[in-house]
């Protein structure tokens, strides 16, 4: 089971599942990563390519006051379901989509984060930031966790753990 780090759900439980593609964040760069992001407090996070839902739980633990989740896999998304079910007075919504998908329709909300965990060979950064920017809030950013690689461009920041990095961009 994945334990949350910090914040007022400190030490919850969240369902894992045992599906290969699925990769939560570790925790020792959730921490790092949530540390950099900090403070939480009225934010409204995106939580792309979700998973169980590490990111977006963490967030709302630490003071976010909206997380929205997507995630493609009908499998997976049932155990974000149920983690859901963990958090009654939270405020949360769930989509069953494809991530790229999803940014694309440039939905009327934006976030002040969004995170995007894909799975490693799935996407590039990119290309999603491309998509991401109509979502994002004007101080908004973007962080994903990714393979090494060479990332440039303006506004961004880098972190790296071992074969992992995870951008930031604003």
């Amino acid at each position: 089971m994945i334990s949350l780090i910090a914040g007022k759900y400190k030490g919850r439980k969240l369902y894992n599942c045992k599906n290969m593609n699925v990769r939560p964040t570790q925790a020792k760069v959730r921490k790092s990563v949530f540390q950099i992001l900090a403070p939480f407090d009225g934010l409204e996070v995106l939580d792309l390519y979700a998973g169980v839902g590490t990111l977006g739980f963490e967030a709302i633990s630490r003071g976010a006051i909206r997380a929205v989740f997507v995630e493609n896999d009908r499998r997976v998304y049932k155990i974000l379901e149920k983690n859901t079910a963990l958090f009654h007075n939270e405020k949360m919504r769930l989509h069953l989509s494809d991530a790229i998908q999803f940014v694309s329709r440039r939905h009327s909300n934006q976030f002040d984060i969004i995170f995007a965990d894909p799975p490693y060979t799935k996407t590039n950064f990119q290309l999603l930031k491309e998509k991401v920017q109509y979502c994002l809030k004007p101080e908004g950013i973007f962080c994903m966790e990714m393979k090494k690689q060479d990332i440039e461009g303006s506004y961004i920041r880098i972190k790296y753990y071992g074969n992992t990095q995870v951008v930031f961009w604003k």
